[in-house]
């Protein structure tokens, strides 16, 4: 395949967090794990400090290498356990809500979306499927803090949260700490209300209302085997708004299975043949060249995360994290239509493959297989950048 020239355009790069994110991860999260999670009631009312870090640590650590070993397809039930509740708190909920909060400043627009929608309807749905603690969720009302309201308007509507998991304990950890959120910050005080369901995800459509603001899947591909009976396109349907978030680990598997419900929901005429149907990272609604194959669609975004506690675990990980690394898709809704992409637009979807003394060598995302093209060195032109035609 010919290697075509092309330049870099702007390119949105994540290098802000909330205003309330150090208070949430630094103070909140800390106090709370340690109020109960501590082994020892005479720990229970007291500072967070080193002490318990190296404590709390040990989980950290273990839940780290069940995540990141070769393993089965679907993991143990590791919120089964405290000490991996904990540990996921501390250190693994503020590293997701990060993955989150990237993907949100990449796309403000459909942000906006969802706050339109509810403006309209009188309450901001948000469901969260394999909730968790509600990661997803979490992030969101952090972004929120920071956004502008549509239209002029002075005060958030209502705000509900559908949460589906099959662990309640850790549903009840995330429900706290948003409960502690609500109520530290008055633009969200008494305006968040929770739904909490023990059960799988697939089993929501019933249970969803009919208008969703947005529905966010975190790390389903990634954790489980994919039931038979889920209906997709049903919980597509609920999708209003700013339609649907998916975010994965940006490991092979996940990625590529992400990226073949995408093929198969728009094959399906479950999501419209079109541009407009997908706010990203697709520029195209034709087959993703990377479902299959050496290569998949992932992103590293270069952002340093904030917070005392997280640096310090990252650390004591061997793994000071100056990226975050996911695969996503954010199909939109029929109500609100992602914009349609300049035809000149690519994205990028490699590292550079090949160097040479002025130019650089990266895969571009095309239809049915990536094309290739060169880029000046000088640019250093990053997988996740949009480039265009000259």
């Amino acid at each position: 395949m010919a290697q075509k020239s092309r330049k870099p355009s702007l390119t949105h790069r994540v290098n802000s967090f909330p205003a309330a994110w150090s208070w949430f991860v630094d103070e909140l999260i800390p106090t709370y794990v340690k109020r109960t999670y501590s082994p020892r009631e005479s720990w229970k009312d007291k500072p967070f400090t080193t002490e318990d870090a190296r404590f709390f640590f040990k989980g950290i650590s273990e839940l780290s290498e069940l995540f990141t070993e070769e393993r089965p397809t679907k993991l143990p039930e590791y919120f089964a356990h405290p000490k991996f509740r904990s540990a996921y708190l501390l250190y693994f909920l503020p590293l997701q809500a990060a993955k989150f909060l990237s993907v949100f400043q990449l796309h403000p627009e459909a942000t906006q979306a969802a706050l339109k929608h509810a403006a309209k309807t009188g309450t901001l749905h948000l469901a969260d499927l394999g909730a968790g603690p509600g990661t997803a969720s979490i992030a969101f009302l952090l972004w929120l803090l920071d956004q502008p309201l549509p239209d002029g308007r002075k005060e958030l509507p209502t705000i509900e949260l559908h949460w589906f998991d099959t662990n309640r304990a850790i549903m009840d950890d995330g429900a706290a700490l948003i409960q502690a959120l609500s109520d530290q910050f008055p633009k969200l005080r008494g305006k968040v209300q929770g739904h909490m369901h023990g059960e799988p995800w697939w089993k929501a459509t019933p249970r969803l209302p009919r208008e969703t603001s947005l529905i966010f899947f975190g790390n389903v591909l990634n954790e489980a085997a994919l039931p038979q009976q889920a209906s997709w396109s049903a919980i597509l349907e609920r999708a209003q708004g700013a339609g649907t978030l998916y975010i994965e680990p940006a490991l092979k598997r996940s990625s590529q299975l992400l990226s073949q419900l995408r093929d198969e929901l728009l094959e399906a005429g479950a999501i419209e043949n079109s541009a407009r149907s997908i706010w990203g990272p697709c520029l195209h609604a034709e087959r993703c060249p990377l479902a299959a194959g050496r290569d998949w669609c992932h992103f590293s975004v270069p952002v340093e995360i904030p917070g005392r506690w997280f640096t310090s675990f990252s650390k004591g990980l061997g793994s000071e994290r100056q990226w975050v690394k996911f695969s996503y898709l954010w199909l939109s809704s029929p109500e609100a239509r992602a914009p349609v992409p300049s035809p000149r637009l690519r994205r990028v979807v490699s590292d550079p493959i090949q160097k040479d003394r002025n130019a650089d060598v990266v895969l571009i995302c095309e239809p049915e297989r990536p094309g290739r093209i060169r880029v000046p060195s000088s640019r250093h032109v990053h997988r996740g950048d949009l480039i265009t035609e000259d």
